[in-house]
């Protein structure tokens, strides 16, 4: 079609009547040789389901003896609900192609008012597919699809950004549906601001969603192998000294046991009220996007094999064999919408060091990114300092991964624990030192090599090498300061 709409599938879900010989499975070919009929003349029904949701454009029905009906659709199963895409009116004989002006629609509905008899020899849909679209999608839909159609019109179907931002909200935000709500339906008032949180949560957020959604669900399904298992059945590597072990990248799946710090951060809730937040902080937003860059590379399914890690070890192919991939389905393709919303929206180059992978529990160091997050938004000064540091957050995750407890708020919350926008529980002492020290270390570029001698020992399974590392690099933020050059300048020895 010249509006780049496509030939849509669909199933009969229903109908009223059928007659033995004439089924209303007929309809779905187009051949003239049958048909469907009921064998009556008036008030008979057919009911369409499309294959998943759909902006449908046209609707070709190829009639026989149909006098009047009526074209009605819509997302949901509710046919009282439904909105007219073709009022009542004269069905005219034979082949016939109406307009349907991108109606969202996953049903429509064919009401046969009187004929001599009802019959229909065959019916085609065609339209744009957006898989996800729920009802609630609405009011986006109203309005971005003046500008959907007109480029479609147009034959520019490969570069309309509008349809792949309503695409992109409709297949990522199903899950988020309770907690944006109210920004869908204020859309109408402030039509602005409310897409452009929306496109935020679609595209360079989104990595942040999908792992609070990730790890939502995998709750109720956690791993049958707990840690102690994975350590002993996995080959160690000798790295700094005889006595340290350094540990393969692990599982993603977080432990059976959470405290409840750890269940309040991947509330839904909880990760939307930091974004939309961050929608109105731009020093936050900064934080976020670094943030979320780091977790879209952690989502990505890459091999690491043969990396060198911190200290000088080596990752054996033996082991990398035993290192859980994440699954091509969490991998988040960005979508560039600068042309619509500008340089915010632009992707930039995401800079990291693949051998930290190696070594890190990647999900602890995911529930601790989300931590920082949370503490920045709790202590704006600590995020100004954060968001104005050039570097990136790679060089700190090792340091994230051993401070999680202290960056754990410690409270005991239950089910309705509320969280408010300044995200208090977070402003604490522990939280408060342990967001200080990362945010030291990622200011000053001069601490990075010692990072990076001490990630070994960071990433440790055993705490008292986690806490010897933290408890070394707080004194080379005080009283060995002074000495800090020197010891990095000395490459490798500084471990």
């Amino acid at each position: 079609w010249s509006d780049g709409g496509v030939a849509l599938g669909f199933r009969v879900k229903a109908c009223s009547r059928e007659s033995s010989g004439q089924k209303a499975a007929n309809v779905l070919e187009p051949d003239l040789r049958s048909h469907w009929s009921t064998a009556t003349n008036t008030k008979e029904w057919i009911l369409l389901e499309l294959n998943e949701p759909c902006l449908v454009s046209h609707i070709r029905i190829y009639n026989k003896s149909v006098l009047e009906w009526e074209v009605t659709g819509g997302l949901r199963y509710k046919p009282e609900a439904f909105v007219k895409v073709r009022p009542r009116g004269e069905a005219p004989k034979r082949d016939m192609v109406y307009p349907a002006n991108h109606t969202p629609c996953r049903y429509v509905r064919i009401s046969c008012l009187r004929g001599s008899p009802i019959a229909i020899y065959f019916i085609q849909l065609t339209g744009i597919p957006v898989p996800g679209l729920e009802p609630e999608f609405q009011p986006l839909v109203n309005h971005l699809l003046p500008q959907i159609s007109s480029s479609q019109k147009q034959s520019h179907s490969s570069h309309n950004m509008h349809l792949q931002l309503l695409k992109d909200i409709a297949r990522r935000l199903p899950p988020f549906l309770p907690q944006i709500e109210a920004d869908l339906n204020s859309i109408t008032d402030t039509p602005e601001s409310s897409v452009w949180f929306l496109a935020l949560l679609a595209g360079p957020f989104y990595p942040i969603l999908n792992l609070i959604n990730e790890r939502d669900a995998t709750k109720t399904s956690i791993s049958s192998v707990d840690s102690d298992t994975l350590k002993t059945s996995l080959a160690s590597i000798p790295t700094v000294s005889s006595n340290f072990e350094a540990q393969p990248r692990r599982a993603r799946s977080p432990s059976s046991v959470q405290p409840a710090s750890c269940m309040l951060a991947f509330r839904s809730e909880t990760a939307i009220l930091l974004l939309r937040k961050a929608h109105k902080d731009k020093t936050l937003s900064i934080v976020c996007h670094r943030a979320s860059r780091v977790l879209q590379k952690l989502l990505e399914p890459e091999p690491f094999v043969d990396e060198p890690i911190p200290n000088g070890g080596m990752l054996s192919s033996e082991v990398s064999d035993e290192i859980p991939k994440s699954d091509a389905s969490s991998l988040v393709p960005y979508t560039n919408y600068s042309s619509l919303f500008g340089e915010e929206f632009s992707l930039s180059e995401n800079h990291f060091d693949g051998s930290f992978l190696n070594i890190l529990d990647v999900a602890a160091v995911e529930e601790g990114i989300l931590h920082v997050l949370y503490a920045a938004a709790s202590q704006p000064q600590l995020g100004c300092k954060l968001a104005e540091t050039t570097s990136d957050m790679w060089s700190v995750l090792p340091l994230v991964q051993a401070l999680l407890p202290a960056l754990r708020p410690p409270f005991s919350a239950g089910p309705t624990e509320q969280i408010d926008d300044c995200f208090s529980q977070w402003n604490h002492p522990d939280v408060h030192n342990a967001l200080s020290q990362i945010v030291s270390m990622s200011v000053s570029s001069v601490f990075h090599p010692l990072l990076r001698g001490c990630a070994g020992y960071l990433s440790s399974y055993l705490p008292s090498h986690a806490k010897a590392a933290c408890v070394l690099l707080d004194l080379c933020r005080g009283p060995l300061s002074p000495w800090v050059p020197m010891i990095t300048a000395k490459g490798r020895s500084c471990s």
